[in-house]
């Protein structure tokens, strides 16, 4: 007993070392700090935290790894990262201190000096916190522990655990961490808003500005001295007017001022596409002419708006020709960082687009920031898509989103004015629950001069107060179905602004020779360039294609193609100009001439090896039947008189072994063959993703994607797990027959479950055509019910079995077998609801699905 406790006791305490062991940081090539982009204070030290952390999986373990940021980890969710910082007593007495961190994903907590100070969801939403001055020491190390947790939730978090073609969830931390040090009277809020007149002549700006420890400047100061704040506009990035402002101010007692300044700005110059003219804004704050302190940020002048169902920019109408881009942050550090990013966003602003939208993620604010430079309107939204409609009504996750869409917005909008906000994505159109819960974060909104956009699935027409653009997202739709379903938009009386948010098509097989092929890249261009016309046509507002790059997801796509790597799109990983796709984009953005797409030969889809399997296992048993007089009586019995022949099998009369083996055989490859067909028609299917996603489990996903794209693989697995769960099935029953008298071997119930799955070989013949027959899509619906049918009838045949082998009533059986199936069903059900709310996804799923089609 005590060789036992000691071993347990050295388990114990090794298991740390052995966890400890498992993680691995990689730390990513360093970048500047402050390369954020954000406003900062031009008086403020900063005391760069990007080096010399320490990672541990818990606070307690003496075992640690070190890393800088940026750094990437694996194969945990929750970590705990270590830093130091020294500060002079001069430093704490003159000065206060705050935490900046560019964005984590997805929830942290902060510790300074063992006191959690800071704890809450931000989502990769760059956030900055005041350190308490109680809690710093002076001349000693101060310890900054960081707890980061990336783990997702069905129903709290954002974005949520099932995600639909999502890019892979940042398991990293990817943007700057420094401290600033600034003095003790101080800007605490430096906001900029304005209205352009209705001529551009001129704008009207309003300065929110708040001071901290302003009783301590008062101080200092007697009566007879000057303070002031002076608010200084100069051109950043092209020649022309600079404008300077000044506002006294009245001495206070009050610990924080705030102050609501009013300007004047005579002809601006201004933002556009073709010139975006930026303002650098520096705000002072003088005493007896002396800088106290002083904060810089960018502006740009622009007046965009929703006018008459258009989009006008600047009095001009403006139609958004824009194109998604997903931000792999590990990359575009790995890839120089900003300099990846200005070449692709330059690439994108000479092929002529206008516009790029951050969808399912939270941008990053170089990002932002470039876009505002490069003449680029920017679309910012939510990381939130396919939302039930149980979960929109839920008061907690209403009020987080509201929380995250004002963090979002007070946030970004620092890095760059021409913005169009959006809620998120793939929202059910024409939903009583989605419009309220849309309109409810909108109004909610403490900024009302903003532009913003929700993107559903199918046509919203009621409206939603607050939204002004309504964003239609496509999924391969035929163009000509596309034109039907907008026709209703061509009416001059709607009260909408429409345009394409997501135009997806994913690109599966590549350069194929020709447009036929569906999915290659010749049918890419051509639908892009097919789409584009029919925006243009239809009195939309512009539209979007999907993606800039292909990229990869936490979960295995259907739609996607296959892998992680969801191939949607224009290019793989660097841009060129020696692109069909491109060159059909850029011949249609700018009005070139048309190019040539080659038509090249469709293909039949219909696997060879289909035909092949169904064929040689209806050979094997047409052989089987016409040579063995036997087999062909025992095949008859079987099928016509089950009764009689399940009870020859309880009375042990001859049955052949060799015979039942060749029909396990035959009929495991007929179940097989019937799964392998069916998944191989499902493995683009979106419902059928959806549906997978729902359960928020990416084994699930993964495991039918494999087998719906590896289909000859697919067959041998299937194969091989439909023969042992026959298998199991037999001893499942033969251990619940010990509670009753009768007692049966085992081999007579694993005969008479093979023969009871017999119906299973007159669907070989079937199975010949059934893709083809799946292919045509006329015939689905009756194919379910069939298949529904005919699945019933197999259950009826082994309870029918089990009732004639042990000789119990046929009522008892039926119920108890019920009974049993339903509580399998009911169990699953309530486990995956409970775990990550999977009824609500499936629901949403089906109600998606009949509004994608329109």
């Amino acid at each position: 007993m005590a060789k036992k406790l000691k071993i347990l006791f050295l388990l114990i305490n090794l298991l740390p070392l052995s966890i400890s062991a498992q993680i691995k940081v990689k730390s990513l090539p360093s970048f500047p700090a402050d390369s954020t982009g954000s406003s900062h204070h031009v008086h403020g030290k900063l005391i760069d935290l990007n080096k010399g952390w320490k990672v541990y999986l818990n606070p307690d373990d003496k075992n640690y790894v070190k890393a800088n940021i940026p750094c990437t980890w694996d194969g945990v969710e929750t970590l705990y990262f270590e830093n130091e910082i020294n500060l002079s007593n001069d430093e704490i007495d003159n000065s206060v201190f705050k935490l900046f961190w560019g964005g984590i994903n997805y929830s942290i907590e902060i510790f300074l000096n063992g006191y959690n100070i800071f704890k809450r969801s931000i989502g990769e939403i760059p956030f900055e916190i005041e350190l308490p001055g109680d809690l710093i020491k002076a001349d000693s190390p101060n310890k900054i522990v960081i707890k980061i947790d990336n783990k997702l939730d069905s129903k709290r978090t954002i974005p949520l655990k099932q995600r639909f073609l999502f890019p892979k969830k940042s398991s990293g931390i990817y943007r700057n961490v420094f401290v600033r040090i600034l003095p003790k009277t101080h800007f605490s809020q430096f906001k900029i808003n304005y209205l352009l007149d209705t001529n551009l002549s001129s704008a009207s700006g309003e300065i929110k500005v708040g001071i901290e420890n302003i009783d301590l400047l008062n101080e200092a100061l007697t009566g007879k001295d000057i303070v002031l704040l002076n608010l200084k506009l100069t051109p950043q990035n092209f020649t022309g007017n600079s404008f300077s402002y000044d506002f006294p101010l009245t001495f206070s007692n009050t610990k924080q001022s705030e102050h609501l300044l009013k300007i004047n700005i005579p002809n601006p110059a201004l933002w556009s596409n073709e010139s975006p003219n930026i303002y650098k804004a520096e705000l002072s704050l003088l005493a007896n002419k002396q800088i106290i302190d002083k904060s810089e940020k960018t502006i740009s002048f622009l007046r965009i708006e929703n006018r008459n169902q258009k989009l006008i920019l600047n009095n001009n109408p403006f139609f958004l020709k824009g194109i998604t881009y997903i931000v792999n942050e590990s990359e575009i550090i790995e890839s120089g960082y900003i300099e990846k990013l200005k070449r692709d966003f330059t690439f994108i602003k000479n092929t002529g687009f206008n516009a790029i939208r951050f969808a399912k993620a939270y941008a990053n604010p170089l990002a932002i920031n470039l876009c505002n430079q490069l003449g680029l309107i920017a679309l910012v939204e939510l990381p939130l898509n396919s939302v039930p409609e149980e979960l929109l009504t839920d008061t907690e996750f209403r009020t987080r989103t509201i929380s995250r869409f004002n963090e979002m917005v007070e946030s970004y909008r620092t890095y760059s004015t021409a913005v169009i906000w959006g809620i998120g994505s793939s929202f059910l159109a024409n939903s009583t629950l989605t419009g309220d819960f849309i309109s409810n974060i909108l109004t909610s909104s403490s900024d009302n001069g903003k532009i913003t956009y929700c993107s559903f699935v199918g046509i919203q027409n009621e409206k939603i107060d607050g939204l002004d653009l309504i964003g239609i997202e496509i999924y391969s739709t035929p163009p000509d179905k596309l034109t039907d379903a907008l026709e209703i938009l061509s009416d001059e009386t709607t009260e909408h602004n429409y345009f394409l948010s997501e135009v997806n098509y994913p690109n599966y097989y590549g350069i194929s020779g020709g447009y036929l092929l569906k999915n290659s890249t010749e049918a890419q261009a051509k639908y892009f360039g097919q789409i584009i016309d029919v925006s243009r046509n239809n009195n939309l507002s512009g539209f979007f294609i999907n993606t800039f790059y292909n990229y990869n997801g936490d979960f295995k796509s259907l739609y996607g193609g296959n892998e992680f790597y969801y191939q949607l799109g224009i290019f793989h990983n660097s841009p060129t100009s020696n692109n069909i796709v491109y060159k059909v984009l850029d011949a249609k953005l700018n009005n070139k001439n048309k190019v040539t797409i080659p038509i090249g030969n469709s293909k039949d889809e219909n696997k060879l090896i289909f035909i092949l399997i169904a064929l040689g296992l209806s050979i094997l048993m047409a052989l089987l039947i016409n040579t063995s007089r036997k087999f062909r009586d025992e095949c008859s019995r079987a099928f016509f008189r089950p009764y009689n022949f399940f009870s020859d099998i309880r009375d042990q009369r001859i049955i052949s072994g060799v015979h039942t083996f060749i029909l396990l055989i035959v009929e495991s490859g007929s179940i097989s063959l019937f799964f392998t067909i069916l998944f191989y028609y499902l493995r683009t299917n979106i419902l059928f993703e959806k549906l997978l996603l729902s359960f928020g489990e990416s084994s699930i996903i993964r495991g039918f994607s494999y087998l719906a794209w590896n289909p000859e693989k697919g067959f041998i697995i299937i194969f091989l797990f439909v023969i042992l769960k026959i298998v199991f099935i037999s001893v499942i029953i033969k251990a619940a027959s010990f509670f009753i008298k009768t007692k049966i071997q085992y081999s007579s119930i694993f005969f008479m479950i093979i023969w009871g799955l017999l119906p299973f070989t007159i669907l070989l013949p079937v199975e010949l055509i059934l893709y083809k027959i799946l292919a045509i899509g006329t015939y689905n619906s009756i194919i379910i019910i069939v298949i529904l049918l005919f699945w019933l009838w197999i259950l009826q045949r082994i309870f029918k079995g089990i009732h004639v082998l042990f000789e119990v009533r046929k009522l008892t059986v039926y119920l108890y077998g019920l009974v049993i199936i339903i509580l399998l069903i009911t169990g699953a059900a309530a486990y995956f609801q409970l775990t990550n709310s999977a009824l609500y996804y499936l629901n949403n799923s089906f109600k998606q699905y009949s509004l994608i089609s329109f």
